[in-house]
């Protein structure tokens, strides 16, 4: 089914409304901006209701808000333009985008869930199943951020560099990430970058923190 594609404009006054009526006025751009019919004739516009419904595919619409967009009365709020094509587009969308959120957060695994959750800053220490419904619930009211979070190629990282500051592997203080007295970034996008280039220290962190296998050092063998 096609979307409907009107724009609407309403006085802010409904009570005594006779008629209002729009002259040419000067742009944006200084010039000045005339109202032209279907028949390319000059002249004032006259609205005679307090709600006007204009079709954008009838081509005389389409002049009579071309002309309406930028005028005074409708900049200053006067009068209300409302785009309820666009307005039915986006409600279509964060509907069914927030639907899509929902059907990939039932999906996640208990894994993800942890990941999820540490990167939102939930309390960890909730049943998982609490934490599944509260992520459910972020996806249907923040679908595009729960999508970015939930397939950030990073997320790994991230969630490891929130795990290195809880255990205060690497400090955060004054705005800015430290390790040991190395400053390493004043925000995760400089952490993470900076852990991919040492990831001999990286690795060592792994290990102080989950346990995970220390890097091997290479050996040299030296033939006579």
């Amino acid at each position: 089914m096609k979307a409907r594609n009107f724009v609407q404009y309403d006085f802010f006054k409904i009570k005594n409304f006779m008629f209002f009526e729009f002259n040419a006025y000067k742009g944006l751009d200084g010039k000045r901006v005339e109202y032209k019919d279907i028949n390319g004739d000059v002249q004032p516009l006259r609205f005679t209701s307090p709600t006007v419904l204009l079709d954008m595919d009838n081509e005389g619409h389409v002049l009579i808000d071309n002309f309406l967009k930028n005028y005074p009365a409708v900049r200053a709020g006067q009068w209300k333009r409302t785009d309820i094509g666009r307005q039915e587009q986006e409600k279509t969308k964060a509907t069914l985008d927030s639907a899509r959120a929902i059907i990939e957060a039932a999906k996640m695994t208990d894994k993800e869930v942890k990941q999820y959750s540490t990167m939102r800053r939930f309390n960890l220490n909730s049943d998982t199943d609490v934490l599944r419904a509260r992520i459910i619930e972020d996806a249907q009211e923040n679908a595009d951020v729960f999508m970015e979070t939930h397939f950030d190629p990073e997320k790994d990282l991230r969630v490891f560099i929130i795990e290195a500051v809880r255990e205060r592997k690497i400090n955060y203080e004054n705005d800015t990430f430290y390790y040991g007295r190395e400053a390493i970034g004043t925000n995760e996008e400089q952490v993470l970058v900076w852990l991919k280039d040492n990831k001999d220290i990286l690795a060592i962190l792994k290990h102080e923190i989950r346990g995970e296998s220390k890097p091997k050092t290479k050996t040299v063998k030296i033939e006579d």
